[in-house]
């Protein structure tokens, strides 16, 4: 799987048309909120737009936008432009994986989410009744422009939510990433303060690493699904009232919570992940069914033969893989977004 090419800076997004390969038909695909951002000449392109929202990576939206690249008469050698966020990158992703067996695409990711975790990797995918992201492919892209001035553009409660794969990645990468995140705020992000540009790049590199080491996910790359076990599931139960991000983060307490019996686990974590989630405005309290999210990660894509997956940190930098763990230590994990004292 060839590696994408990564570009991190402001105006970014502008300069995508003068990096297009000339003679080529494509598609550009987005949302209707991104719509309005795009900057000539990618208005001049033939385009595909989305509603927005996780609700509509579906299936019926993935057959529409292979119409759509039918329609254009993108051939073999095209390619399908995503400009929007995680949504529209994972739903274009795919639709080029499958169209004509397969056609390069170009990621331009507008959302904090996309920037830092889903418009990299190449994990292409839609949802299903039984899960999320449960039909997918790899798939990776040509290249990723990343655009932090695009975030000014955000709703603050979506650029909130970004946050969440912030902290998430900084855990994975160790205690200097995380002191760098700790102390920034949303509004760095929204500015696209230099330090929150340098955290951008900083969460990047640590994926783009993973990545390359384990491109297919079958071993230091599922470090990146910290939370997202215990997420995806809170996700599935409340979409849309829930966030991606704001799913992770409370996934990211479960999965302290989870850890902190085990040997080696580091006194003080969850506690430590609370407080920023809370300082940034992220919700630390969920109410919930705890039978109901057992059996949404029973439905979970990463699920073994031997059970749920789950990525347990015990120490930032720390970070490990386990499955097979009994449901009474799960449910008792859950009672971290469930605790009097633990709501936002």
């Amino acid at each position: 799987m060839t590696a994408s090419a990564v570009l991190v800076r402001r105006g970014a997004l502008a300069e995508l048309a003068a990096r297009l390969p000339a003679g080529r038909r494509r598609l550009l695909v987005t949302d209707s909120h991104v719509e309005p951002l795009l900057p000539p000449p990618l208005t001049a392109l033939p385009r595909h737009v989305l509603p927005p929202g996780e609700e509509h990576k579906s299936w019926m939206r993935l057959g529409e936008a292979l119409a759509a690249l039918d329609s254009a008469g993108v051939d073999r050698d095209g390619e399908l432009l995503a400009v929007g966020g995680g949504v529209v990158t994972d739903l274009g992703g795919l639709a080029a994986a499958l169209h004509r067996r397969g056609i390069e695409w170009r990621a331009a990711p507008t959302t904090l989410v996309g920037q830092v975790d889903a418009a990299l990797g190449g994990k292409t995918a839609v949802n299903l009744a039984g899960g999320k992201n449960a039909v997918g492919r790899f798939h990776m892209p040509a290249e990723v422009l990343i655009d932090p001035g695009l975030l000014a553009t955000l709703p603050e409660r979506h650029l909130r939510n970004g946050l969440a794969e912030v902290l998430k990645t900084a855990v994975v990468a160790g205690e200097a990433l995380l002191d760098a995140v700790a102390v920034l705020r949303p509004e760095d992000f929204r500015d696209a303060r230099p330090p929150a540009v340098e955290a951008i790049r900083r969460c990047v590199e640590t994926k783009l690493a993973l990545v390359g080491e384990d491109p297919f996910d079958r071993g230091p790359r599922r470090l990146l699904n910290l939370g997202h076990t215990f997420g995806h599931a809170f996700e599935a139960l409340a979409m849309p009232r829930l966030l991606h991000g704001e799913a992770v983060g409370l996934g990211l307490l479960c999965a302290a919570r989870l850890a902190a019996g085990r040997p080696g686990a580091a006194a003080g974590l969850e506690a430590r992940l609370r407080t920023l989630l809370s300082g940034w405005g992220l919700p630390v309290a969920w109410e919930h069914e705890p039978g109901a999210v057992l059996e949404a990660m029973r439905r979970d894509k990463k699920r073994r033969a031997s059970g749920a997956v789950f990525v347990l940190p015990l120490a930032p930098g720390r970070v490990e893989v386990a499955s097979g763990l009994p449901d009474e230590a799960v449910a008792a994990a859950l009672q971290a977004v469930s605790d009097p004292g633990s709501g936002s």
